[in-house]
């Protein structure tokens, strides 16, 4: 190979070593901007209710290149922590929980509908982060997740996690937040 073939190779590399850069740097921003936006709209969506806290404190947006975990941009350390383990059914309906106050500051009771592994939700985002891989081959991959066993349930039954309208925000800002500079 001639010095200057040589040469040439190693400018594209680096110029695209810069590239990547940029991009990554956008995409730890965007993730940044996103849990934001997953915290605020989980506490305004109409109705919602936390009782121990857990669903919101598992909030994570996940950063993945090449399909490996990069970096995780966490509720939990935003938000106050929660205060109790995850609720979970007894199996038989018949297991109350009462708060005096609960994490949304009422003075509540519930009966859990859903089996847990009575862990914090903030582990479950740190188990999220390390355990899943994205399917396909990105570059980058970016992944919002409320990781409590319940989320789908909440969402479902009350519409109150947020996710959808964080999806619309990921959306919305997307294109301008990771949109190389022209020149």
């Amino acid at each position: 190979m001639s010095a200057t073939k040589a040469q040439i190779l190693r400018a594209i590399d680096d110029y695209r070593e810069k590239i990547i850069d940029e991009v990554e740097k956008r995409c730890r921003n965007y993730c940044e901007n996103l849990i934001w936006w997953a915290i605020r709209y989980r506490k305004t969506a109409f109705d919602a209710h936390d009782f121990t806290g857990n669903l919101l404190n598992s909030i994570v947006v996940c950063l993945y290149k090449n399909r490996q975990p990069l970096t995780a941009f966490f509720a939990a350390g935003k938000v106050p922590k929660a205060i109790q383990v995850k609720m979970s059914t007894d199996g038989r309906g018949r297991k109350r929980y009462y708060f005096q106050p609960d994490y949304s500051g009422e003075n509540t009771g519930f009966r859990a509908d859903k089996a847990t592994d009575e862990g914090w939700g903030e582990n479950d985002a740190r188990i999220f982060f390390n355990s899943f891989t994205p399917k396909g081959k990105n570059l980058f991959d970016i992944v919002v997740a409320y990781p409590v066993e319940y989320a789908e349930w909440v969402e479902e039954l009350r519409g109150t996690t947020g996710i959808l309208n964080t999806y619309a925000e990921a959306q919305r800002v997307g294109v301008t937040l990771l949109r190389l500079p022209q020149k």
